[in-house]
């Protein structure tokens, strides 16, 4: 069946947008982050700087390709969440998800992580982003605390609790290769979250 000329764009332009991926890590482990520059990029693939700013904005982007594409995808799964159901429940059984698909990736994401730790600007760019899943995680939590008291400053609370937890528990998985069972980890600081960090 032939395809339509809407899907082959889009398939042409989801190619491109891999292929500029691809080319920028090979580049970004060969040469260097801050040696690549995005002219090598669009050499390596074949494309024009032009082309190039309708895929990414900047070359720090390239380094955090499925950024947008993890956010979204994390706030429909705790959006869709049960009515009434715990924040914590919901969290736990998103955590469980992600470390199956984080630990089915693990080579790369530690290459991703190694990479970004090497370059001030990365480091940067990853805060940005821990705070922009800050602030969605907050929204989301406001509208389920709406009508309780302090609805609005217990979402925050528990938005940055919860975004300090998933990147300490980030942490001690990258600094061990990768290798502790993330899901175990992610329950275990989610656990500790909600008891207040009772105990030892």
């Amino acid at each position: 069946m032939t395809k339509s000329p809407t899907k082959l764009r889009e398939s042409k332009k989801d190619a491109t947008r891999r292929a500029l991926v691809r080319a920028a890590n090979r580049r970004f482990h060969r040469d260097g982050f801050e040696l690549t520059t995005i002219d090598d990029i669009c050499a390596d693939v074949g494309i024009s700087r032009r082309t190039f700013f309708r895929y990414f904005g900047n070359k720090e982007a390239l380094a955090f390709p499925h950024r947008a594409e993890r956010l979204e995808r994390f706030l429909e799964l705790l959006e869709g969440a049960p009515q009434g159901e715990s924040p914590f429940t919901s969290l736990r059984a998103i955590a469980q998800l992600m470390a199956r698909e984080y630990a089915a990736n693990r080579e790369r994401l530690l290459a991703q992580q190694r990479l970004v730790q090497s370059v001030p600007s990365l480091i940067a760019r990853e805060h940005e982003i821990d705070q922009d899943w800050e602030q969605a995680m907050a929204r989301t939590f406001a509208k389920r605390f709406k009508g309780s008291p302090n609805a609005e400053l217990r979402a925050q609370m528990l938005a940055g609790a919860a975004i300090g937890v998933i990147r300490a528990t980030m942490r001690h998985w990258f600094a061990n290769d990768g290798r502790p069972d993330l899901g175990k980890l992610g329950a275990q600081a989610l656990d500790a979250l909600q008891d207040g960090f009772v105990g030892e």
